[in-house]
This record gives C-alpha cells, sequence and structure tokens, in this order.
C-alpha cells in the first residue's frame, strides 16, 4: 500500500467511472452522471491527490480517499478493479483508513462487498437515506435564496447534487418528518421550488421506512457505516 500520486489519477478515474456506471440502474435519476463528471472528477481528486491534509491510498487492486470532517475521516471516493479483490484490498485499505481516526463510510445498498468488507472491520450503519424521483411541476419553478424548506410535521433543506451528478436541479433533503401528510406536503413545496428528487434520512431500523416510506415510493439507496463509539462506565470501570 503507498499514497497515490498525480501519476495514478487517470487509473482513479476509470476506476470511478465504472462504479459510477454500476451504481446508475439503481437509482437512474438520482445516480445520472454529469456530462463533464470525468472533468469535474480529475480536478476534485487531483486536488485531493496534492492535499497533505486529505488520506488518498492505493492498493494493486484500488484507491481510497478519507477527508477529515469535524474529527471523523469520511471515506465516500472509493473502488477496486475487481469484486473478487473485496476480502483483501478492500479490507486493507479500509484498516489503512482507520489507523487514521474513526471513519464514515458511503456506502450505497448494492455494493454488498462494500459492506462485507466495512463489517469485517467493525463499521455499522448509523444512517440511511431513502430517495424517490418527484413529479415535476410542468410550470416555472419558485424563485428563492432560502434553502430551508419547513411545513407543519417536516422539515428539511434543498442541497446541490454533487457536481458528478446531474439530477436536474436540487435535491430535497428531508431531516424531519412525522407523518405521510407531511411528507406529501414538502415534496410538493421542494417541487414548486424545481427539486426532481427527494431524500429522506433515517436511522437504522426506523420503522418509519417500511411503514411511511416505503408505501409512499422510497427505496433506500445509500448506508453510512461508522465503528460504534465506545462508551466508559460511569467510574472509569
Amino acid at each position: 500500500m503507498r499514497r497515490l500520486t498525480r501519476a495514478d489519477l487517470d487509473w482513479v478515474l476509470d476506476l470511478s467511472a465504472a462504479r459510477r456506471e454500476r451504481l446508475v440502474p439503481f437509482a437512474p435519476r438520482f445516480w445520472n452522471p454529469a456530462p463533464a463528471a470525468r472533468d469535474v472528477h480529475r480536478d476534485f481528486l487531483g486536488s485531493l491527490i496534492d492535499s497533505p491534509r486529505v488520506l488518498s491510498i492505493r492498493t494493486d487492486e484500488g484507491f481510497l480517499f478519507g477527508v477529515s470532517r469535524d474529527g471523523i475521516l469520511v471515506v465516500d471516493d472509493f473502488a477496486l478493479e475487481h469484486e473478487t479483490a473485496w476480502p483483501l484490498d478492500g479490507s486493507a485499505l479500509l484498516r489503512g483508513a482507520s489507523e487514521e481516526g474513526r471513519v464514515r463510510l458511503v456506502c450505497p445498498v448494492p455494493e454488498s462487498a462494500r459492506r462485507l468488507a466495512a463489517a469485517e472491520i467493525g463499521l455499522v450503519t448509523v444512517e440511511s437515506w431513502w430517495h424517490r424521483d418527484l413529479d415535476p411541476l410542468g410550470g416555472p419553478v419558485e424563485a428563492g435564496d432560502d434553502c430551508r424548506l419547513v411545513v407543519e410535521g417536516a422539515a428539511g433543506q434543498l442541497v446541490p447534487a454533487p457536481p458528478v451528478y446531474a439530477p436536474g436541479g436540487p435535491v430535497l433533503l428531508v431531516t424531519e418528518v412525522a407523518n405521510a401528510v407531511a411528507l406529501s406536503a414538502i415534496e410538493q413545496a421542494a417541487v414548486r421550488r424545481g427539486a426532481p428528487v427527494s431524500v429522506v434520512t433515517l436511522p437504522p431500523d426506523d420503522p418509519r421506512g417500511a411503514q411511511l416510506l416505503e408505501p409512499a415510493g422510497y427505496r433506500r439507496t445509500t448506508d453510512f457505516l461508522e465503528q460504534p463509539v465506545t462508551r466508559r462506565p460511569v467510574g472509569g470501570r
């Protein structure tokens, strides 16, 4: 294992593009690649390779980037040449990241081999994103500078999609929702602002996934995995 260099960048971009293609069928609008995805990703990943504050490592089979945010090493850009390499190279890269600090791994649901490698080093799901495509308004969208959306029983915000993806507008990120009526209301408010996709964040195994979101047409697309927090007993024993 060694640190990535600029000489590795085209190889990294090739693996990243192949990974995006594999994800698209699972959520075509959510993970629709932007027309200039490779150029955008080249600039972004190149800046990460150049940064001494970013963990960027590789093996013969794959690479991993870890970006520190609020004391946690977020791992999203992470791919391998072959699925058969996950038990060895995938696990080794994740172990290398965990030696640098607390890891938060972005894990799309269809990437089962990625999840197994994470489980081997003790990562567990701490948050899930559920998504559905929204029906367009069919007319002019409302303008507004405030990205927050609040209706009775629900709250969220409009966020830009990652530059490598092009769902066709901002993404509604719902962080609070009480019931189906509130969910429909905040979706409608987002559609009026031009959002083509809604994402609801829930803790793992939250019953609202099956009880509220699945009947409304949502699908769990992404999990976020971390090492469990070890709490010391009262008194230090």
